[in-house]
């Protein structure tokens, strides 16, 4: 792994902007995150919701000290390591068949609210350490910009007279449940990111998180969580999508690799 990742040279953040992301929370940003959360959701195992929060706005402080020790201390309290998980089937396929159901987890709100302070706090550098082909869960951008881009370039091809070219598509199969932890916290060193936002994100929260299924209105056992990052959690996305940067640079650095050039530009 280490071999693999020093041969690519990443998009990186600098020490101004690392320092940033390890300042401690603010009661604006625990407010700021309660008014974003949607409404009437299912809650995780303690059974805590949003709307616990709106209506016992003094407990915010509370909230604010524990997250504030969080990233003293580099350790999350238990209660922040669990997640109940639901199936959701996808009904254009057959729900007979496991692979055909979605996992969301169901994440404590204080977990979630955590989570989320984080994700948007990485968000304002998304676009320096995301390369601008990457469009999914980036601000201003959208998925049709690409199918645009695709559909540009094949016409293109189909004008030249010398059609060596190939276009190739990924399908990754349940991509989010299959990223390996210890892959994860090397990425997110070499992009740069230390200190107790490094801590809280992956050697707290990834370090032993466990999950129960709920199928038919039961509680299942409890188990420990190995691989993946939860779908249903703020900052799974980003770390998704740096996940994803890795093949892209591969492909981007290799030599062996051209690509296709319309016009003039690069």
């Amino acid at each position: 792994m280490d071999k693999f990742l020093e041969t690519y040279s990443f998009l990186k953040l600098d020490w101004k902007e690392i320092e940033n992301l390890d300042r401690p929370v603010t009661t604006k940003e625990i407010e700021e995150v309660m008014k974003t959360l949607p409404a009437n959701k299912s809650p995780g195992p303690v059974i805590f919701t949003r709307e616990f929060y709106q209506t016992f706005k003094e407990e915010i402080s509370i909230l604010l000290q524990l997250f504030q020790k969080i990233q003293e201390e580099g350790r999350l309290p238990n209660l922040f390591y669990e997640a109940s998980i639901i199936l959701i089937p996808n009904p254009e396929n057959d729900t007979t068949k496991k692979n055909n159901y979605r996992p969301i987890s169901l994440m404590n709100i204080g977990g979630k609210i955590l989570n989320k302070i984080l994700a948007n706090q990485i968000q304002q550098y998304i676009k320096k350490i995301i390369y601008h082909d990457q469009m999914g869960f980036i601000p201003g951008m959208q998925g049709w910009y690409n199918i645009h881009k695709s559909i540009n370039v094949i016409h293109h091809i189909n004008k030249m007279k010398d059609k060596n070219h190939m276009i190739i598509s990924i399908n990754a199969e349940k991509a989010f449940d299959k990223i390996q932890h210890p892959f994860l916290i090397k990425m997110l060193s070499i992009l740069g990111i230390e200190g107790s936002y490094l801590n809280i994100i992956i050697k707290a929260m990834y370090k032993s998180p466990t999950v129960n299924i709920i199928l038919n209105g039961q509680t299942l056992k409890t188990f420990l969580l190995r691989t993946g990052t939860r779908q249903g959690c703020p900052l799974s996305p980003f770390l998704f999508k740096k996940i994803l940067e890795i093949l892209d640079t591969a492909i981007r650095q290799e030599e062996k690799i051209k690509g296709i050039q319309i016009g003039k530009g690069k």
